[in-house]
Parts: C-alpha cells; structure tokens; sequence
C-alpha cells in the first residue's frame, strides 16, 4: 500500500492484515443482514442468564470464609466478575460495544417496551445522570459494602435487580430506554469504545439525504424484534462516535428491507474501520455525568489493583498497620465508611485536581473547571485503558487453575469441601507470574502516554498552549503516579 512507512515483507504483512480485518468487517457485516443475528445469540444468552441466576443461589451457607472461597469456584461469580466482565472491558477497548450486539437484557427490554406503555421520557432520564447514580449505588454498596461479586447469591440477586429494572422501564418509558439511559454498563463500553478502531457508520452520506423512506428511523419498525429501526434515539447518517450505538443491525435490516426503490448501496449502515482512537482524538466533550462516571471508575480501578500480589506485598511492606487497628475504632460500619470514602472521594478528587491546578497555576493555562472536565481530563483516557487492560488480563489468566474444577462442579460446593478437607490444593499460579502481570501493565500503559502525548498535542494547538508546554506531557505521567500510590496506600485502610 502506498504511504506505509516500511517496505519489503513489513509492509506486505501489513498490507495482508489491513486485507483480513476487511475481509471480516465484510463477513460480519453480511452476517448482520441475516434474519437470525444476532437475536439468535440473544436467545442463547438470556438462556445462559438465567442458568447463571439459578447457579448462585445453589450456595448452601452465608459464612464468610466459605463465600470467600466458594466465590473462586461457583460458576455465577466466577464467569459473571471474573470473566464477562473483564472481557467486555477488553473488547471495548478493541471492537467497540460488541457486546451490546448479543445482550439478553436488550431482547428483554425491546420486548417489554413492545407491550408497555410508551410514556415520553422525562427529564431526569435523558440527563444522563441515571446511569452514574446506578453505577454508583452498584459499586458503594454492591462491591464494597455487600461484596456482591464474593457471594454466589449476591451476584444472583444482581442479575435478577438488573432484569427487573429493564423490564420496568420497558413497560413504562418508549424505545430502548434501558440501554440508553439505565444499565450502568453503557457509559463504561460507550467511554472504552473511544478508542476501539472499528465503528458503526452509514457508508455514503449522499445515500441517506436522497433516501425517500428513512425506514433506519421510521416510528412504526421502532417496536420490532429483529428488522428495526434505531430504539435508541440515533440517526445512522450522523453518527460519528461509538457512544451509544447498540450495533444491533435493526437499521442495516430495515435499510436493506424497507425501501421504496432498489439501490444497490443499500444497507448503507455497517460497521466500518475508523483507526485505533479515531474516536478519541476527535475531541469531542464528555458530558459531566460521563466524566463523574469516570471519576468513579479510577476509585474501582484502584480496588482493583490491589488484587496484585505485588502491589499489596510492596503495600504491606512500607505500612506495618492500618489506620482501623491504629484508631481503636474497628467496626464493620468505620471499615465500610473509610473505605468508600477513599476509594471514591478522597483519591479520584487528588487524580483529578492536581492536574487541574497545575495547568492554571503553573502553566498559567485559563481554562474553566467545566472545560477542564469535559474536554482536557480525555488525555488520562488512555491511561485509564491501559491500568484496565492490565487489570483484565490479570483478572482471566489468574482463574485458569480453577476453570477445570468449574467445569466439573459448577456450584463449586464440592471443590471448595475438597480444598478445606485437603483433598485437592488450592489452584494457583507461580509467583513469577505476577512480574508478568507487571510487565504486560508497564507495557499498556507505556502504548497508553503515548496516545495521551498525541491527544495533548492536539489540545495544546487548540488552546494555543506555547508557555510551559512540556510541563503539560508530564500530566499523564502524574496521573498514573497518583493511582500507584493510591492504590499502595489503600493498605493502610485493609
């Protein structure tokens, strides 16, 4: 190809990669188009939902040593925190939302919103601030507090919480309002899918302004199952971002079915390549409930990263106590409170106004908060990525010794009976492992400054940022310091 920097059998390797990816977009695409995906997948996945509801309430007993072990082994908390949920993260990051493709609450919700009573939504919903407080509450007091991701039933009682609230908004509110406006899971892979290189478009933008029938957008196909169009509140010819897009496929449906006159373009609608952060280096603003959201998110990820054994090894090394014992106050209740508080307040508000103060103080930058929050702070997006990548391969590869006992005994009674009566070891990875955790975060996040840098370029031409421009590159570095130590001073809480 022209204009590849390389030559000779690194360009042709590169050129046979570029060839497959459109070979697949093209496959996929056609695969869209098909009267059975992906609400065939959708089918299957409600299935494998509802297996994973009655599996977690299988757990014979609420001791705590035992959930704590049990939430290795039992299929429910396992596949739910520990697989689906790390690899939703990972393949926003790289595909977009693809998994909003094959949901089961999207199929559970269209249906209800289908028989329900279509009431306009009103204000507080379209703000956009539902989603925070949802993702908020499940965070707070789900994961820290109730540690629903440790208790089989926990997690079981989530499922269900998040079922029921789908179909109650189905019933009552027009569209797809769920997947908009409700599940907490939408702003994560809308704000990940910045940086996905690959993203729902309409192909030829003359082929939609001469379109005669607009069936992407026609009220009366907004209720069908399958061949729909957008329940979501899109228009396909504008779309430029992976925000909200569900790549369901209803509009490539309709395009291809619902139309007035034959026109070889059509479906125009398709998934389409847009380059590795095309999204992002876009700059277009976060709303301040994404960045709020995002704002917690770094709280979660420093919890996170104390799941490294080397992290919480380095942690306990510098602190021989933790604040709790130090105060002579330890409750469950003082626990809870000083942990929330710091995951969730005191570290992200550091994270987040240290760089604020020192690109108006000592950059001398004049920029409003709002600015700052909405449009700068997307230079620590890639950064965040990055700990998140890491995190998530960590997260899978640490399971693998116990996936062959999940298979074997999906509640996972039995294995833990057989680890505490020493009749099997407790699975587990060599410790030199952890260094290549290490090494895979170190090498995320090197690829994360680096489209932090360009990002910052980009931000420094449109304020016309000259005076102290260096010190601005320094900001992401800074940034994933103050999460280090964070997450190394969350010791002196545990």
């Amino acid at each position: 190809m022209e204009g590849w920097p390389f030559k000779g059998k690194t360009a042709h390797k590169l050129d046979d990669i570029i060839l497959i990816m459109i070979l697949m977009l093209n496959k996929l695409n056609k695969l869209l188009e098909t009267i059975w995906f992906p609400i065939s997948f959708r089918i299957i996945a409600l299935i494998a939902f509802i297996g994973l509801v009655i599996i977690g309430f299988t757990s014979p007993t609420d001791d705590p040593f035992f959930i704590n072990q049990l939430a290795k082994t039992n299929l429910t908390t396992s596949f739910v925190w520990r697989l689906w949920w790390p690899l939703i993260v990972l393949s926003a990051i790289f595909i977009g939302r693809i998994w909003c493709m094959i949901c089961p609450v999207e199929l559970v919700t269209a249906f209800f919103a289908r028989i329900g009573f279509k009431r306009k939504r009103p204000g507080w919903i379209l703000s956009g601030w539902v989603i925070t407080l949802f993702y908020m509450i499940v965070l707070v007091v789900g994961i820290t507090i109730l540690q629903i991701d440790l208790n089989p039933k926990y997690t079981s009682l989530y499922l269900l919480f998040i079922l029921g609230i789908s179909i109650i908004s189905g019933l009552i509110f027009e569209k797809n309002t769920f997947c908009r406006y409700i599940c907490p899971v939408g702003y994560m892979l809308g704000i990940f899918s910045k940086l996905a290189p690959l993203g729902w478009r309409v192909k030829k933008e003359s082929v939609c302004i001469k379109c005669p029938d607009k069936s992407c957008i026609n009220d009366k196909y907004i209720y069908q199952l399958n061949y729909k169009s957008c329940g979501v509140d899109l228009i396909p010819a504008e779309i430029n971002n992976n925000n909200h897009c569900l790549l369901c496929g209803g509009c490539m449906k309709t395009c291809s079915t619902y139309k007035t006159s034959n026109n070889t373009s059509r479906p125009n609608p398709a998934i389409v390549k847009i380059g590795f952060a095309g999204d992002l280096m876009m700059l277009q603003p976060l709303r301040l409930p994404e960045w709020f959201f995002l704002f917690l998110l770094t709280g979660s990820m420093i919890f996170e990263m104390n799941h490294f054994q080397v992290i919480s090894d380095l942690g306990a090394s510098f602190i021989s106590n933790n604040i709790i014992n130090i105060s002579g106050i330890n409750t469950d209740l003082v626990k809870d409170l000083a942990h929330v508080l710091y995951l969730y307040l005191v570290i992200p508000l550091i994270l987040w106004a240290l760089p604020y103060f020192l690109l108006v103080i000592f950059m001398k930058v004049k920029i409003s908060l709002s600015t700052y929050l909405q449009k700068v702070s997307l230079i620590f997006l890639p950064v965040i990525a990055a700990f998140f990548v890491g995190l998530v391969i960590m997260e899978i590869t640490t399971k693998f010794p116990f996936y062959k006992y999940i298979i074997q005994d999906i509640t996972g009674v039995e294995t833990i009976k057989s680890i505490l009566f020493r009749q099997i070891e407790m699975p587990q990875l060599p410790y030199w492992t952890e260094w290549v955790f290490i090494l895979i975060m170190i090498s995320a996040l090197i690829a994360g400054i680096f489209l932090s840098f360009k990002l910052i370029g980009r931000l420094a031409y449109n304020f016309d940022i000259r005076k102290g421009r260096r010190l601005f590159y320094i900001l992401p570095v800074i940034f994933i310091l103050i999460i280090l130590t964070g997450a190394l001073g969350y010791g002196f809480l545990i």
